[in-house]
């Protein structure tokens, strides 16, 4: 419609053109440059460059349609696409959940190869090969998207997924480092990065990770990983320069527990190193802060070493009895000072405790065992033969140690699970083997409190 109009315009200023043009005879010059000139009459150069103008007006705008019928064309084509794409895909994960996935893989496949610039495919492809344990291939995959898209965030996590688990570590790392380079708050990235150099003890790059995630998620498993990895580094550090920086590692170690008064590993590493230096009263009282702190057993157990060692077992017997009479029915207590009886050869009593559990119905391999070391000790081989045989199959240990975060069993109490690379986390499972009054435990611990 409006050319129709543009044409009409043109024809009213050809009239109009001739009409001037009758009314103005003189003519003027137009110099155009080197002395030439163009020549004509006033009414032709107003009406000559007026209509120059509108075709110039015209032809930008049959521009300007074209271009936006190109873009509308290009949209709509490319909206075409992603339909077809979305229903292709769609149609792939549905012979997923049908369990036919052969036919998924074998649909995705011819996904990829028609639209190479999609990036969904290529992981859900991968995810498919990982269920099925075809790392290798779901490797293959992710490669292949690498290549055809670009280095993307999502298939460079998943790439490093894959690559850790073939335990192909430094591929893991450079993967995990360029996906933190296009997006610095991928918490998985950081995490998975950090969990890699705690596996290789790189504690120096894993403390600078565990900085940046700590920043990004406020919970307290984080600050426990972050106070577990400059654990590590103080441990290190100590390893290395030995004795020449002790005052330094003991007020590190205190700042530890400044932070996270429930954090075990800084109390035991403490009272070693007062241990070591003969600050023998140190340690002791390191060990009684600990369990009025955290209650764990582990604190008990290091006390029987420390004054056994010093030739004092009077100290701990006295601690334990102290216990009992204040807790007279938390049976754990009462199983670790009839062991400690057994250590220190008063057999007579320790067989009375362990028959005193064994009454009120406690039944534990650890117990039976202790029971036959007893009946040994007496000479009584007989009884002692008869405890044995309940308590097979053997286990290693008396107290079984578990990790609260995966439930991995422990023969013994250890800072650190490298099963799921948590700090703080071994305790003992009462609850399986033993039934203990938790008012009980609160009685000891408040024991502790008023005799530091």
């Amino acid at each position: 419609m409006k050319y129709k109009i543009l044409t009409i315009i043109l024809f009213v200023f050809i009239i109009l053109y001739i009409y001037l043009d009758n009314l103005n005879p003189q003519n003027v010059r137009l110099y155009i440059g080197y002395g030439k000139f163009y020549e004509t009459s006033v009414s032709s150069f107003v009406v000559i460059a007026f209509i120059l103008g509108i075709i110039v007006s015209a032809l930008a705008g049959l521009i300007i349609d074209l271009k936006n019928f190109l873009t509308n064309w290009k949209k709509g084509r490319k909206e075409r696409k992603i339909k077809e794409f979305k229903e292709s895909f769609e149609k792939a994960k549905s012979y997923v959940l049908k369990g036919d996935k052969e036919k998924a893989i074998e649909s995705l496949n011819r996904i990829t190869r028609r639209y190479p610039d999609m990036e969904s495919p290529y992981i859900y492809l991968a995810n498919l090969y990982i269920s099925s344990k075809e790392l290798e291939r779901a490797l293959d995959v992710l490669n292949q998207a690498e290549q055809t898209i670009g280095k993307k965030e999502r298939i460079l996590l998943k790439k490093a997924v894959v690559n850790k688990s073939l335990n192909n570590t430094n591929e893991a790392e450079n993967s995990l480092l360029e996906t933190i380079k296009i997006n610095e708050a991928n918490i998985s990235a950081l995490t998975l990065l950090r969990d890699i150099y705690v596996e290789k003890k790189d504690w120096d790059s894993a403390y600078n990770i565990q900085k940046r995630i700590k920043r990004l998620v406020k919970d307290e498993q984080e600050q426990r990983r972050f106070i577990g990895i400059k654990y590590e580094l103080i441990c290190e550090s100590y390893s290395k320069k030995n004795e020449l920086n002790e005052d330094k590692i003991i007020k590190e170690l205190k700042e530890i527990i400044n932070e996270d008064k429930r954090f075990i590993p800084a109390y035991l590493f403490l009272a070693d190193i007062y241990k070591k230096i003969g600050r023998l009263n140190e340690s002791g009282r390191v060990y009684g802060r600990g369990y009025t702190k955290t209650g764990h057993i582990i604190f008990l157990l290091k006390m029987e070493d420390l004054y056994i060692e010093r030739g004092d077992p009077g100290v701990i017997l006295k601690i334990y009895r102290r216990i009992m009479d204040i807790s007279p029915n938390n049976r754990l207590i009462i199983f670790l000072y009839a062991r400690l009886c057994l250590r220190l050869e008063m057999i007579d009593e320790a067989i009375d405790m362990l028959n005193n559990l064994l009454a009120e119905g406690v039944d534990f391999k650890g117990l039976h065992r202790a029971m036959a070391e007893a009946y040994i000790h007496r000479g009584e081989m007989k009884k002692a033969l008869d405890e044995f045989r309940r308590t097979f199959p053997i286990e290693k240990v008396y107290i079984p140690f578990a990790c609260d975060v995966c439930n991995s069993q422990k023969e013994e109490w250890e800072d650190f699970c490298s099963n799921c690379f948590s700090w703080n986390t071994i305790n003992v499972r009462t609850g399986e083997f033993l039934k203990i009054n938790v008012k009980d435990t609160t009685d000891i611990k408040a024991f502790y409190e008023m005799s530091e």
